[in-house]
């Protein structure tokens, strides 16, 4: 779902810590104004210099209170600057709001459904699971954690889903049995997930080769989730000649920007596939980091998701003009 821009302050009502690192904070806002339904996100425009930078994050809301936003933000000790200033806010202070949309909306159709969630990503599965249950649906979820006092919001999911709930926590040895889960899956069955990018590539290509319908795997990413180290990388755009430096705490999109470079995006998240640039040959140093370019172009390494997406060092040199916004196969 396309995100709507905005032009919106909202107020800390009220921080809460969760877990050692994971804060959760809520937020007075307008009511009627944000769509706060289960698998929403917001984007926060947050102050960077002279600059600002975006920084978008699920709602742990179900739609119930429109006038109160809830996000929950983890504390990540390699911060760009994003979670340490989300950390840094107390009631009264406020923050913009440049965006809101929902790309994980709740459906309704299903005979069952699975909520899959890996570390933070229980964030947007905590109001989808009470919409569920509310509306009289069977769900069980599966909640992925290191350390059980790294569990947010598990005992708000024991009481809402009781013995539907399964925790599973490394520091004890418990693992995730994906292949079990999948093979568990019938065509009527719809699964919710968010967590690490190389657990959702692995549902996603265990979906796709049990030929389960496409429609009802259903995702929600954070883009800080690599394969590689974030490094500063070089840019060249081959329209203008300019070479861009893109530091540890920056994105290609925000860069380019802020150089004057005219670039389609939307959603910053790397799902909606508008960013995607071309590279002039191929570069094996880019760390693909969106849900949107299939494996076949993520092998060819010829192109990149500029929000998300970076180089885990070294130069690359990309088109912005002419070139085809969407899956190329």
């Amino acid at each position: 779902m396309k995100a709507d821009h905005l032009d919106l302050t909202a107020t800390v009502a009220e921080t809460v810590d969760l877990t050692p690192n994971i804060r959760m904070i809520r937020f007075a806002v307008p009511q009627g104004v944000l769509n706060l339904e289960a698998g929403a996100h917001v984007t926060f425009d947050i102050p960077k210099g002279d600059g600002k930078m975006t920084r978008s994050y699920s709602v742990v809301d179900d739609g119930k209170y429109p006038e109160m936003l809830s996000i929950a933000v983890k504390l990540e000790p390699a911060s760009k600057g994003g979670s340490r200033y989300m950390w840094s806010l107390r009631a009264g202070d406020e923050i913009h709001v440049s965006a809101n949309g929902n790309a994980m909306p709740p459906t309704f159709s299903a005979s069952d459904y699975i909520l899959l969630a890996g570390g933070i990503g229980v964030t947007p599965m905590t109001g989808m699971a009470r919409t569920l249950i509310r509306t009289g649906k069977t769900v069980r979820m599966i909640y992925c954690v290191r350390t059980s006092d790294e569990a947010a919001f598990a005992e708000v999911l024991d009481q809402v889903l009781g013995e539907g709930l399964e925790l599973l926590c490394d520091s004890a040895g418990q693992k995730l049995d994906l292949l079990r889960l999948l093979d568990s899956i019938g065509p009527q069955t719809v699964l919710f997930m968010c967590g690490p990018q190389g657990l959702m590539e692995s549902v996603r290509t265990g979906w796709q080769e049990r030929g389960l319908p496409v429609q009802n795997l259903r995702y929600e990413t954070f883009a800080n989730s690599g394969n590689f180290p974030t490094r500063a990388f070089q840019v060249t755009v081959a329209e203008t000649g300019r070479k861009l430096r893109i530091g540890a705490d920056e994105n290609l999109l925000d860069v380019l920007i802020a150089s004057g470079h005219d670039v389609l995006f939307d959603c910053r998240r790397g799902e909606c596939g508008l960013c995607k640039l071309q590279a002039t040959e191929p570069c094996t140093n880019i760390d693909h980091r969106d849900v949107f370019l299939s494996p076949s172009e993520r092998a060819r390494n010829d192109c990149l998701c500029a929000c998300v997406s970076r180089l885990s060092g070294g130069h690359i040199t990309v088109h912005i003009d002419g070139i085809q916004h969407g899956r190329s196969g």
